[in-house]
Order: structure tokens, then sequence, then C-alpha cells
């Protein structure tokens, strides 16, 4: 992206951070005086200030006391950075001191930059700042030589330790009166914020249709507990029951209730030696319903499930009596299937709100988060004894890699009031081994595991989040990955390799929490060279978003939330770029398959894979082995009636037909097979049956009579019927597996469609983000209602003024009349070739066309091929047409692409 002589870190152009990173990758003389400097601006830039001294260049940083803006951390990170040769000046005087200064000397070309941005995160990214540049011969002289008369004052001294512990003592001492404290004891809370209203008035909205049930699927730290709270008195709940399976999460959710509830109505806990089931509002574990029949039989008005994953467990089936006569609100951060069953089913799919962490920080709810990919080389990882906690704690805990994480997490600092870091380990031993370890070098550091009381815990978190504490370290395993709030926390590190996205994400959650006094989570994961590395870094991607785009490996790009930054190490590039070029697709499949059986306990179906990051999908399981039956035959799993049995055997041609996603435009074709399944000597009953086990489908319930349904399942499996029935050898050889292996196939491909057609909120035009990415459900939920494919299956489709206009570059795979040469001809135009109907002079044609003059919008969308996320490039304006049925639109848009972009688009690089 090519940097102008202004900057005003405005989305879509080039931030004062580009400025800097351009500046330090080839200058051999820099000198930086800012007034204001945080550790969350200099760990953005300090791998670069460190690639200067390595070349044999010069970097002067002058930064100042001045307000005590300027964090200790910060200064205690740059002093660090003085064993690389940097120079570190401190100006603390009376005299206030303001200045903002960027000067860059022998590289490419010389320049200066004033302005406005301090090095914090907000003056090199998020905020609204204003810098100009400066290149000729006169200025860069000039300032050069008012640089070193302010590094020369009376005023500034050399950066050294006890520079920086009294100005942390004056800071303190200004600081003294603020006192953090936890979620649940900043009083009553007197109003619902922004997501909790959205979600009330879905949920008052299902209560007027007679529903009875919802979900709520929200990001960690968005208040579901307060949410679910508000919803049980705005239904005029007067019982309650709120189940959870931990105690610490009910005594959290007890504290929200009372601030919500002020009418004087009893509140009861039923767990951790308490048996008050008989209040008006019972906060109880799963185990405490289990045990007390009196709470199991009660009339509830209102159910929370928290932990809402949890649900198709064993012992919350003592729950569903009670769910028949309640209204059911069940919230999870991730409702991806635990045991392979849909825990949706209890809330007959219907979900009030569904808001995951990239949108949750998109939307202001959660704090943004610096993720830095550092370079592990402490461990060896080429026989990493995976499968085995011990020895995987053994390999972990090792003096070495304790004084390497510690100096990494000082070098890249916090920002909050005071640390308050919470370390991820892989056991109770790794654990205790890393807060001894951090002791042993003088740090403050605690350790909580599962099994300590709930009141030690709680202990332990409030020292946390206390300014005057001198906690700063806390290292966990088996607790903090649910339902825990700690809002203090703002550093958060990853000590074992992450097999799990939905793991990652609910730690990363643990620190996103919004805070005063806190910008940015700072998250360190060490990296080591192992294939589960690329993991975190395809969790956070977030296409559907509007974070700025950033090339992880040579061609491979990624896209982080609003205002996150993730900072790779050279050395983690290399890595990371390693491992894709020897991983193969079918080992990252093996690796998938092997961690979903350890996870279920069993052997793993394509539904399975439903609603998960961190495993491929099952087109590529069927790319690298074949078809399931391949795949599991591979890792011993073979089921005994595959044994013995080919390809070409009816049973194995019938479930490899299933395995295909059908393109279906409605549900019937599917549930009509799952019909000849269930039911197979009646399966008109079977497909009834259907809809009364899925009764969230009855919104495209057809009659089989009226309907092409039939000849839609003959032709796909007409290998597989006889007549209306399944055929006989394909019954023989399944048996009583028939239903199970037909669910476990068909279900991947329903949930999918449902999700397209019927979840997520349905939005308005301007929310739509230029230059981001979304697939066709999506661009249609943007334009007020769900994805149909019987309508919008179109490259171009109208919603009254507002024209969606999805375009391919690469056509080349499809019929030969729908090849269209669409293109790219430069930053700001684009060649559209239409349908081959559309004239000039015909309806279809003069109504984009003639767009402008009837105030109609066209929004035009771009995808390199088929199956691909298309790029929003903005609304667009026709400037020309030639030809006719097609006809050739030249098109005009307001913004530029940017390069990553175009080069995506053009297949220059790939998404991750």
């Amino acid at each position: 992206m090519e940097i102008a002589d202004s900057v005003l870190n405005l989305p879509t152009e080039p931030r004062m951070l580009d400025v800097v990173r351009e500046g330090l990758s080839d200058a051999k003389d820099v000198r930086i005086a800012v007034a204001f400097t945080r550790c969350s601006g200099l760990a953005l830039v300090r791998d670069e200030l460190r690639g200067v001294m390595s070349r044999g260049g010069s970097v002067r940083v002058l930064t100042s006391t001045y307000q005590n803006v300027t964090q200790p951390a910060a200064l205690d990170s740059l002093l660090a950075l003085a064993s690389s040769g940097v120079e570190t000046r401190l100006q603390d005087g009376p005299v206030g001191f303001h200045a903002k200064f960027w000067w860059f000397s022998g590289g490419r070309s010389s320049r200066c930059w004033a302005g406005s941005s301090n090095l914090t995160k907000g003056g090199l990214d998020t905020n609204v700042e204003w810098n100009i540049r400066r290149s000729d011969d006169p200025s860069m002289r000039l300032t050069a030589s008012q640089f070193d008369a302010l590094w020369s004052r009376s005023d500034v001294r050399d950066l050294d330790a006890e520079a920086i512990r009294a100005y942390g003592v004056r800071c303190a001492e200004a600081g003294a009166d603020r006192r953090a404290t936890l979620v649940g004891d900043h009083g009553p809370i007197v109003r619902p914020n922004e997501v909790q209203l959205e979600a009330l008035a879905e949920l008052a909205a299902l209560r007027a249709r007679g529903g009875r049930r919802a979900a709520i699927i929200a990001a960690t730290g968005v208040g579901k507990t307060y949410l679910a709270a508000f919803d049980a008195r705005a239904s005029g709940a007067r019982s309650v029951l709120f189940v959870s399976h931990r105690l610490e999460h009910l005594l959290q959710a007890e504290r929200a209730f009372r601030a919500v509830f002020t009418d004087g109505r009893r509140f009861g806990v039923v767990g951790g030696g308490r048996r008050e089931s008989e209040a008006d509002v019972v906060f109880s574990t799963v185990i405490g319903v289990l045990l007390d029949p009196s709470l199991a039989a009660r009339t509830f008005d209102y159910l929370v499930i928290d932990e809402f994953h949890h649900v198709e467990a064993p012992s919350y089936e003592v729950l569903r009596p009670i769910r028949e006569r309640a209204f059911l609100l069940g919230m999870t951060a991730t409702p991806e299937r635990q045991d392979g069953r849909d825990i949706l089913e209890w809330t007959d799919r219907s979900v009030a709100l569904e808001v995951r962490l990239p949108e949750a920080i998109d939307r202001g709810w959660l704090l943004p988060f610096h993720y830095f990919g550092v370079a592990d080389e402490t461990i060896d990882f080429a026989d990493f004894p995976w499968r085995r906690l011990d020895q995987i704690e053994d390999r972990l805990s090792v003096e070495a890699r304790a004084e390497y994480v510690l100096t990494c997490a000082i070098e890249r600092g916090f920002d909050g009031p005071k640390r308050a870091t919470i370390g991820f380990c892989a056991g109770r031993r790794h654990a205790s081994f890393m807060a001894d370890a951090f002791r042993r070098r003088r740090q403050v550091a605690e350790v909580v595991l599962g099994d300590q009381g709930v009141a030690e815990r709680e202990s332990i978190y409030r020292r946390l989040a206390n300014p005057s504490d001198p906690l700063q370290w806390v290292f966990v395993a088996d607790v903090l990955n649910e339902g825990v709030d700690i809002p203090a926390i703002n550093s958060v590190l990853f000590l074992r390799p992450t097999e799990s996205s939905t793991l990652f994400l609910q730690q990363l959650g643990r620190g996103l929490r919004l805070f005063p006094g806190t910008e940015v989570l700072t998250v360190l994961d060490f990296v080591g060279h192992h294939r589960s590395a690329w993991l975190p870094i395809r969790s956070l991607d977030a296409p559907g978003g509007n974070g700025r785009r950033v090339e992880v490996t040579p061609g491979v790009v990624m896209q982080p939330p609003l205002a996150c930054e993730v900072v790779l190490e050279r050395r983690t590039r290399e890595i990371l770029e390693k491992i894709k070029r020897f991983t193969s697709r079918r080992e990252e499949c093996d690796h998938a398959y092997l961690l979903l059986r350890e996870e279920l306990g069993r052997t793993p179906m394509p539904t399975d894979l439903s609603r998960r990051a961190d495993v491929p999908k099952l087109s590529a399981f069927r790319a690298a082995y074949g078809s399931w039956i391949d795949c599991q035959r591979h890792h011993g799993d073979e089921p005994l009636f595959a044994v013995g049995r080919t390809a070409t055997d009816a049973a194995l041609v019938f479930l490899n037909a299933i395995e295909l996603d059908w393109q279906a435009q409605r549900v019937a074709p599917y549930a009509l097979v799952w019909g000849l399944a269930q039911n197979p000597h009646d399966p008109v009953a079977g497909f009834e049956e259907f809809f009364v086990r899925h009764p969230y489908w009855s919104i495209e319930r057809v009659s089989l009579d009226d309907s092409k349904t039939w000849a839609t399942v003959r032709r796909k499996l007409e290998r597989s019927l006889d007549g209306v029935r399944l055929a006989d050898a394909v019954l023989g050889a399944l048996g009583d597996r028939l239903l199970p292996e037909v669910e476990g196939r068909l279900l991947y491909t329903i949930d999918s469609d449902y999700r397209s057609r019927h979840e997520g909120a349905r939005l308005h035009p301007s929310d739509l983000h230029v230059f981001d990415r979304y697939d066709r459900p999506d661009v249609i939920r943007h334009f007020g209602t769900h994805y149909d494919p019987t309508k919008h299956n179109k490259g171009v489709i109208w919603f009254d003024d507002d024209c969606a206009i999805i375009a391919k570059l690469d056509t080349s795979t499809a019929k030969t009349r729908y090849q269209y040469g669409n293109r790219i001809l430069d930053d700001r135009r684009f060649s559209w070739t239409s349908q081959n109907q559309m004239a000039p002079d015909n309806a279809t044609g003069r109504r984009v066309v003639e767009h402008a003059k009837d105030q109609r919008r066209l929004h035009l969308f771009v995808q390199s091929g088929s199956h691909e996320r298309a790029f929003y490039l903005g609304q667009a304006t026709v400037l020309g047409v030639e030809g006719s049925k097609p006809m050739t639109v030249t098109m005009q848009f307001d913004r530029p692409i940017p390069d990553d972009v175009r080069r995506e688009l053009e297949g220059e690089t790939s998404p991750v």
C-alpha cells in the first residue's frame, strides 16, 4: 500500500504503524522523540528496532514522563533493547514535553514525520492522528539538529533502572486511588449494554410468537450472565433455576442476578455444601439437581443452562423434564458438538443471538488483542509425546524455557494499570513448575488448580486484579477455560502447543473483557516446529470482519479482527512456512481425525466436523482419502459392515453418495434419505418423522406428492434404490448401522444448510465493510433477509433499490455459456460481463445501466473463483457499456483496491 505524505490512520489507508515499519525496514540512522511510550505501541515495532541495529545502524529514542502517561513497563522494555544497542533517554522535568517526531535516514530514501502520533497503540494504529512527511535535505538537516538539541537538554537523562524505579513510584502514588475489582462488585447494573439489548429484543419477540426455548451463542466477555438475569426479569419469571457444572460459575452468576433482581426475592445455591433449593432463584450444579429430587421435581418459570455446550453429557438428562415446564435459555461461547450430537436440538435450533469473538471485537464489545508468535526452539518437538500428559509436562518444565518465557513476556510488556498475566499450562505439574520458576527469578507468581477451593482461587484472582498487590503472574491448569470473569487480565501466555481451536479461543477470551485503563490484550504464543503451529493463526482469522489483512508467510494472508495485530518473528514465519511446505492436506486430516477420536472417545463421523474451525472440511477428507470409510480404514477404525467390501459394493456406493453435498435448494431430499433409513418399509412415514425429530426444519417442509423430491433422490441414489425403498444389498450390509451411518453423514450437510439459510442476524447494507470478504449467505443477510438458494443463486440480485452483483474472476470451470470475462482494470475500475440475456435496452439491463439516474445502488462483490469468499469492493457506478446479450459494463468505485486485495483476487496470495 503506497504511503502518501499525509497519514491519518483512517480505515483502508496506511497507518502511522505502516509508516514506522517501512522507515525502520531500511534506515541506518533512526531518531524518535515521543511524549508517550506504552507497551501497546513499542511491542509492535520492537523487532524492527532490533533489525536496524543488526544491520549496523543507530537508533535513538527520546521519550518523557510528562503527565505520567508513559508506562514504567514500557521503559523496562526499552531498557532491555539497550543490549541490542538502542539508546534511550528520558525527559523528566517541569517543562511539558509533547513532541511526536520520527526521523529515518540512510535507506532507500531519507524522510521525517511530525504530527500527533506517540509510541502507543492509539497513536500508531487506532486513533485518528495527523502526521506529515518531509524529505527535502534542508528539512532533514534542520530536524536532525533540533533532535540533537533535545537529546542534550538538561532535563533529559540516560534511561537506567534507577530512573525507571523512581518514575514507577511516582506513577503508583498518582494512581493509588484506583482499585480494580471483579465483575459483580461494581454494584447494581441499572441497564443492559448494547449487545444485551439486541438479544433481549430477540428473546421478547420469540416469546411473543409462543417460543419457549432459545440459545445465546456469544463470545466470552460480552455479558451472557447479566443478559440471562435481564431476560428472566423481563419475562416476568417468579422462579429461576440457573445450572452450571462449576460452583465458581454459580457464585458469580448469583452476584449478577442479585444486582438485577432488587425486589427482595430469595436467592439460594445448591452445591459446595449449600442446599438452598427452596429459594425463588436457585443456582445449582448439575450434580446438585441429580442429588436433590425436590429440586428436579420443581416447576420453574425460567431455566438457564450455562456453558450450554456440555448439555449432551448424560448427567444433563435430569434437566429435560424441567425444560418442558420452563422457558429455556442455553448460553455458550462455543456451540460446537462435544460428542457428535447437536446441542441446538435442545432449543429447537432457536438462536436469539450469535456473536462470535471477531464480531464482538469489531463492535467494540471486547478488547482487541496483539498476538505475538514467538519462536520456541527451547524444545525439540520432533518426537513430542502428544498423547502422554505426564511426558508433555516433563518436556515443558525446564528452566531454560521458563527463563525464555519470562524474558519474552517482559520485553513485550502489557497494557493496563499493572501487569495481570495468565499462563495457560499443559497440566498441574507444569503450572506449579512455572510458578516456582518465576518465583526463583524474583517474580510474584501463583498457581491456580482445579482442586483448590473456590475461596482460595477467588482470593488469588482478587490479588491479581488489585493494582496495589505485587502479584503479576498466575499459572493455571484445568481452570479459567470457561465461566470465570477477571476483567483485569491484560496479558496471556500460551505455554503448550494448541490442539483445539475451541479451547484456544476460550482461553484467549479470558483476557478480552473491557477494563478501565486497558486498551489491548497482549498475547504471547510460543510457536514450535510442530503440526499444530498453524492452528492459532487460523483461529484468529476473521475474513468477514473489519481488520487489516496481514501476510503470514509468502503468499498466505489472514485477517485478524478490527484493531488487532498479529506480529510474527522472522524465525516464527520461517517455522510456519516450513511446516506448511512439508505438511500435506492428508497429514492435516490425519491429525484432525486423531484429535477428534481422542476428544470424542469413539470413531468420528463426518457430522463431528460441523461448526469446528480447527478441523478441515469434509470435502478435504474426501479429497485426501476418497471416502469416509477409506479414512476410517486408514486409521484402523474400519466398521465391521465394511470389512472385505470394495468401493463398488452397493452399501459403500450408497454411503459415498450421501457424503456429497447435493446443493439441494430445500431440505426435502435429505429428509427423504433419512426417512429411507429410519423406516425402510415405509419411507414416507420416515420422511414425516424427520420433521418430528428435527422440528426446526418445518420451515422448509413440503408434501412429497407435490414436489420433485423423489426424482432428486432417485437421480442421486439410482444404484441404491429398489423402487421406493433401499435395495436389499444396502439394507443387508448395513443392518442396524443403517440410520447411524446415514445420520453421521447427512447431518453434516443439513447443519451447514440450516446455518446458511436460517441462522444469523439480518443486517443492513450499511453494515458491509469495504474490502472485507463475505460468502453468499453473508452477502444476502446484509440486505435484510436470509439466503434462499431458489432466489439468490444468481450474479445479480435486487433488494428494492439495492443490487448485489457477485462476480467471479475465474469462470473457467463453468459451462461455456457461463464463462464470463470479468477483470480488474485498475485500482478503481472493474469490467463486468452480464448474464447472457441482459442488454442495455431491456428491463434487466436498463435497471443496472441507469441505476444512478434512478437513485439505485450497485454493490460489487468479487470472488477469485467458485466457492471462494467474495471481496466487497463497495458501491459501484457504471461508467460505460459495450455489447448486448451479454453486455460488458465498466464500473468505478470510490476507494482504490488495496494491493493485497488485488493480489489475493488475482491468485498471487491465498487465505490462511
